[in-house]
């Protein structure tokens, strides 16, 4: 009998704990992790800041404001701490000023992400853009769900897809392109499990630059290919200086088995996702590799410009902003700009790691 007992226990905890993982197991949440039908729970309101209820139920005043009560604490919005592919949503809450040539330069929090509008995380509309670049993408609609489903599907991140778009303005917005191809890490970017390193990173397989023109559809069409970054195979050239590249010190002499830079990401388009492991794949691009969008920017923020994954604006990489001369600069944003990731100090911009026109140049 006691044994039967403690078989039951057991079997009651496993499930227990099971029913608690599960919460988005195979992209599905239960209904009453983010809805409240009532607006009340055990005399109380769900919602203090709303008694009259919200949107579609939630339990938060926004979908976002839904997403970030969990996933700010998973790292992305953790105060720049998370180190995860997509960035920290912190980074658009942060402007930065400093005093360089004579004159002062501002790096507005609007222009380092993605403006997912949360009043409880202080995010609001983009002041500069109305709409999506290149698009016509409302900013006053962004959020976490404009890009993913928080019902669930079967697509990477719970991407929406041309089978169906995200809610927007009383309708749905028309995705023309299905979600990238790509396998993960942990969603928790917070901790080492889900950072992103040079061996621990998204591999990317296909899809990303034309699953972002979804929503920036003319904003590469609208110029002429002089004036445009091309987003295509990399060919021999460029995949042969990704590989030879390690640092601004060591130009050449790289081994394409090791050569990958989760800085400078690309998509390998023959990559065998069912056999290839997240957490330690090193090997760099061959010729039929391709440069996208996520090559040079993060998907939700960065420190930087553009949502940029480095300052664009200086040419050594220890001068990126935010920096420690900065006004009023608040050190562990200087901390946290580069995740965990090294560079030598005569570093330059990580642009070389593809075209390395700082062959030859001397030291810092």
């Amino acid at each position: 009998m006691k044994n039967l007992l403690k078989i039951t226990l057991i079997l009651a905890i496993s499930l227990s704990a099971s029913a608690v993982l599960a919460f988005h197991d195979g992209g599905v949440a239960e209904c009453a992790g983010c809805h409240t039908m009532h607006n009340s729970q055990d005399g109380a309101l769900v919602d203090p800041s709303s008694p009259d209820g919200n949107a579609y139920l939630l339990k938060a005043g926004s979908a976002t404001d839904q997403c970030l009560s969990c996933h700010a604490g998973y790292g992305q919005f953790k105060n720049g701490e998370g180190y995860g592919p997509g960035g920290d949503f912190y980074w658009v809450t942060r402007t930065f000023s400093w005093s360089a040539h004579g004159r002062t330069t501002t790096s507005e929090g609007d222009s380092h992400g993605h403006n997912v509008i949360t009043p409880t995380y202080g995010i609001a509309q983009d002041a500069t853009l109305s709409q999506a670049p290149g698009g016509d993408f409302l900013s006053q609609y962004l959020g976490c769900t404009s890009c993913h489903d928080p019902h669930g599907n079967q697509d990477f991140r719970l991407l929406y897809g041309s089978a169906m778009g995200p809610k927007y303005n009383g309708g749905r917005y028309n995705f023309s392109a299905d979600a990238p191809v790509a396998l993960g890490n942990s969603r928790l970017t917070y901790n080492e499990d889900g950072w992103e390193t040079d061996s621990q990173h998204t591999i990317y397989k296909s899809g990303v630059s034309d699953w972002c023109a979804n929503c920036h559809e003319t904003f590469h069409s609208d110029n002429t290919t002089a004036f445009i970054h091309p987003i295509q195979a990399m060919g021999s050239t460029v995949a042969g200086t990704y590989n030879a590249y390690v640092n601004s010190d060591q130009q050449v002499g790289g081994d394409p088995l090791t050569s990958y830079s989760g800085l400078v990401p690309f998509e390998a388009v023959n990559v065998d996702l069912t056999t290839a492991d997240p957490g330690n794949y090193t090997a760099g691009p061959t010729s039929q590799d391709k440069v996208m969008c996520l090559t040079c920017h993060r998907a939700h923020a960065s420190a930087f410009g553009d949502a940029a994954r480095w300052d664009m604006g200086e040419t050594f990489l220890i001068d990126s902003h935010p920096n420690d001369g900065d006004i009023d600069f608040v050190q562990s944003d200087v901390d946290n700009k580069y995740y965990n990731y090294t560079f030598v100090t005569n570093q330059r911009s990580l642009c070389n790691k593809c075209h390395n026109k700082d062959y030859g140049d001397g030291p810092y």
